[in-house]
């Protein structure tokens, strides 16, 4: 074949490439066109059914409203209609007032005094019996209230009575009790009753001040790291010891102790004499665990 003869085959199918192409760009970009225009199409149609729900509840609120436009229309009728029987009838009534007033009038001025007159008689003697009724209900109110009050009375007295005799026994038999206790060597203090009924917690703590006692016959009280926060109550009782050394020294039982106050985190303890074993420092341990 002839080379220029070459070239225009190669030049041709460049071209039929090139074509080729062009009309695939043109077929999608008309397939793009369509789609947009579909969905252009759906939107208007979507908006025609928006506008005509729009319209139809502008025709229903219309007519909602013409109707009672017309109601309140026709109410304001027949209160106009009232309005104007009303100003007749108060035509009517004023021209019988002046009527009457020319009547009372010419009836002269002698009568007109002694109706006057009658009338403020009535209004005193109106006055006189409200005032009488006022003071008779007033006098049966306070007559009720005295005797509601003196019933109080009575019923007060009966009760302080019945409490006064109730108290005198129970103080009695409080006294009684008391007294059975101290001789049994039980104490009537209600705390230290509620901590010898219910055990102490299992704790451990220290002596941070100890304090001999003041008078002869007394005991010594310690001042140790516990308080209610940990549970303790007036009335518990915990060991004394003194903890072994590294040296070798052997763990120490000194004796036991009553706590006698509590803090959230202090408390104060009385210590048991006869079960003394030896001076208590400051430092040494507490515990309930012994």
């Amino acid at each position: 074949m002839h080379f220029v003869g070459k070239i225009l085959v190669v030049l041709q199918l460049v071209l039929s490439v090139l074509f080729l192409a062009f009309a695939a760009v043109v077929y999608n970009t008309h397939m793009s066109w369509r789609d947009a225009y579909n969905k252009q199409k759906q939107a208007a149609a979507k908006s025609a059914d928006e506008k005509n729900t729009v319209l139809a509840d502008y025709d229903r609120f219309k007519n909602e409203m013409t109707a009672k436009v017309n109601a309140a229309e026709g109410r304001a009728a027949q209160v106009d209609a009232n309005n104007k029987a009303l100003e007749a009838q108060l035509a009517q009534v004023q021209k019988t007032r002046d009527e009457n007033a020319v009547a009372l009038k010419a009836a002269g001025e002698s009568a007109e005094i002694a109706h006057e007159e009658a009338l403020a008689r009535w209004d005193e003697a109106a006055i006189l019996r409200k005032l009488k009724h006022d003071q008779a209900m007033k006098l049966n109110e306070q007559q009720e209230t005295i005797t509601r009050l003196e019933d109080q009375v009575h019923n007060s007295a009966l009760s302080l009575g019945t409490a006064v005799a109730k108290n005198k026994d129970l103080l009695g038999q409080n006294s009684t009790l008391r007294q059975a206790l101290e001789a049994a060597g039980i104490t009537a203090d209600a705390a230290e009753l509620a901590a010898r009924t219910s055990p102490p917690p299992r704790v451990d703590g220290k002596i941070l001040e100890n304090r001999p006692p003041r008078r002869q016959g007394a005991s010594e009280l310690v001042e140790i790291s516990l308080g209610s926060d940990d549970g303790l109550k007036k009335g518990h009782e915990m060991s004394i010891y003194r903890a072994g050394g590294k040296d070798g020294q052997l763990s120490k039982y000194l004796g036991r102790m009553k706590i006698v106050k509590t803090e959230p985190d202090r408390a104060v303890g009385e210590v048991i004499e006869s079960s003394r074993n030896g001076v208590i420092q400051k430092g040494d341990n507490v515990t309930t665990k012994l």
